[in-house]
């Protein structure tokens, strides 16, 4: 493989992990527009939607399906969790909510492991043959995450800039008291950000499955440190902003891996959330949701 298709390759492979990334980064990032506290628990929903997809998929539901379903499941799971959990903690600020989303996402993880063990599960799906471009290989699955982002992430930009909903939301995150003074229902508004964020979620939890089979309920805990790397980099707050971060780091650990050593693909992106800590901490995009 020459030195050219080995770069071509590393780049296609980082795409398709910023990509899911890019979901899951999107998602915690417009929880927090509404609670303003970096909800821990948040890698949990990407477990959640892995194993109920997978569990479905077992069940018979075809793979595809079997994701979209999980996606509505865990979104419901994520707004009775904030009515339950996060929502009568919010008046005493953020930092017992940051305590709360370590226990809550503590008490997620070991209920799993208790009901499925720590054995690693596998999607029942037949092999692809990837695609050859110019000696450079392109997996069908990588090009199935490509395209299924990009769709979600429009419609999110869609969602955020054309529709009521969306304005409502935007209009919740920049100042509760005025979205309230203005009529919205900033409690419903809640409950559809909550219930949006933990589906996307739980939908990049089941692309994540997919492309590290086998998964085992670390999975959502493993990735939090990519996603929240994503997010900071990006711009905590700024949907888009997460997009773009999770791009970074995407092709960030790919060529780090491909050049330097694949013994540390997660160290690669702390290096940058480091640096984006230390030379950027207000985010590559300023603005809010």
């Amino acid at each position: 493989m020459s030195a050219v298709t080995t770069l071509v390759q590393a780049l296609f492979n980082g795409l398709v992990d910023g990509a899911a990334i890019a979901l899951a980064a999107v998602g915690l990032t417009l929880s927090y527009g509404i609670s303003r506290f970096i909800n821990f628990a948040y890698g949990e929903f990407l477990t959640l939607g892995a194993f109920t997809a997978v569990f479905l998929s077992e069940g018979g539901t075809p793979v595809p399906l079997g994701i979209a379903a999980a996606a509505v499941v865990v979104g419901l799971a994520g707004v009775a969790i904030n009515q339950s959990v996060y929502r009568p903690l919010r008046e005493y600020g953020p930092v017992p909510l940051l305590i709360t989303s370590f226990g809550v996402a503590f008490v997620i993880r070991t209920t799993l492991r208790g009901v499925v063990g720590s054995q690693g599960y596998t999607f029942d799906i037949p092999l692809l043959r990837p695609l050859e471009v110019a000696g450079v290989f392109l997996p069908v699955l990588g090009l199935i995450i490509l395209v299924v982002s990009a769709i979600v992430l429009i419609a999110v930009h869609v969602l955020l800039t054309q529709t009521v909903t969306g304005l409502k939301m935007r209009a919740t995150s920049g100042n509760r008291d005025l979205a309230q003074v203005a009529s919205i229902d900033v409690g419903r508004t809640g409950a559809h950000v909550w219930f949006i964020s933990a589906a996307i979620g739980a939908l990049a939890g089941g692309l994540f499955a997919l492309r590290l089979q086998p998964f085992t309920p670390s999975l959502g805990w493993e990735l939090l440190l990519v996603v929240f790397a994503a997010t900071i980099l990006g711009g905590i707050g700024r949907p888009f902003g997460a997009a773009l971060g999770a791009v970074i780091i995407g092709l960030t650990m790919s060529l780090g891996t491909t050049y330097l050593s694949s013994s540390y693909t997660m160290g690669y992106a702390f290096i940058v959330l480091l640096a984006a800590i230390l030379l950027r901490p207000e985010g590559l995009i300023r603005g809010e949701i």
